[in-house]
């Protein structure tokens, strides 16, 4: 699986280059953009996009289609080939991922009707969600499920893992606010404190029911709170993050 997730990461990074940030980004109509910014031409090195250069929104929002596309390769771990994973990811990032940014995020039908995503709520996280569904059905269950318990093994890279991304959801966070402004500041703080308090719920919750916290339960609702509160971080003040 991290074969797989590497090389789709890599792909996209081309993909994103080739035409996927100008569908996403450039002016069209109400689901795609244009072909104006293939291979990033036209596009000077000058050229500015809100309070930034161009060139930079284009390599941070490529991160976010690469993390995306890495969501759903691991809800098909270990029941897919890998060069059926890079048709996929071609198809999946054409069709779903680059109408679904250039609506909520490029001007498009989405954001013409009032749709707020601050750092990848819907863009994101229910995009792979329903991918990753869709997926883990029509290819079916793992081996032994059912049958055995697949829990993780190895509970410290687990915890690095978490780290990892608690830490790097800061820069998506805060980093969509395009500046370092009041609505960054604001971002970063309310990703500390609907992390917390996802932890402290549930690892109260699992106490409750299962006798015991654990380490597990506690990445789980790190990563929960990071992921509920992706959309509306510039919305509520930090005591609504809780």
């Amino acid at each position: 699986m991290l074969t797989q997730v590497t090389v789709t990461f890599a792909l996209v990074c081309v993909l994103w280059v080739v035409y996927g940030y100008s569908l996403a980004f450039g002016e069209g109509n109400a689901f795609f953009g244009s072909f104006n910014w293939a291979m990033l031409k036209n596009i000077e090195l000058t050229a500015v996009m809100g309070s930034f250069y161009q060139y930079i929104h284009v390599a941070f929002q490529g991160s976010f289609a690469c993390i995306t596309v890495g969501l759903i390769v691991g809800a098909l771990a270990e029941r897919i080939r890998f060069s059926a994973v890079l048709i996929f990811v071609v198809v999946w990032l054409t069709l779903s991922y680059v109408p679904v940014a250039h609506m909520v995020w490029g001007g498009g039908l989405l954001a013409s009707h009032g749709a707020l995503d601050f750092a990848g709520g819907t863009v994101v996280h229910i995009n792979a969600a329903v991918a990753g569904l869709v997926g883990a059905y029509l290819i079916g269950k793992r081996v032994g499920f059912g049958k055995e318990a697949f829990k993780p093994h190895n509970l410290p890279m687990v915890f690095t893992g978490t780290a990892i991304l608690y830490f790097g959801w800061f820069g998506f966070n805060a980093g969509s606010a395009s500046a370092a402004n009041e609505i960054a500041a604001l971002a970063f703080v309310n990703t500390v404190v609907a992390t917390a308090g996802a932890i402290l719920s549930w690892i109260f919750g699992e106490w409750a029911v299962r006798g015991k916290p654990s380490l597990l339960g506690a990445c789980s609702g790190a990563i929960a709170g990071l992921v509920g509160y992706h959309a509306g971080l510039w919305l509520c003040r930090c005591g609504a993050a809780r």
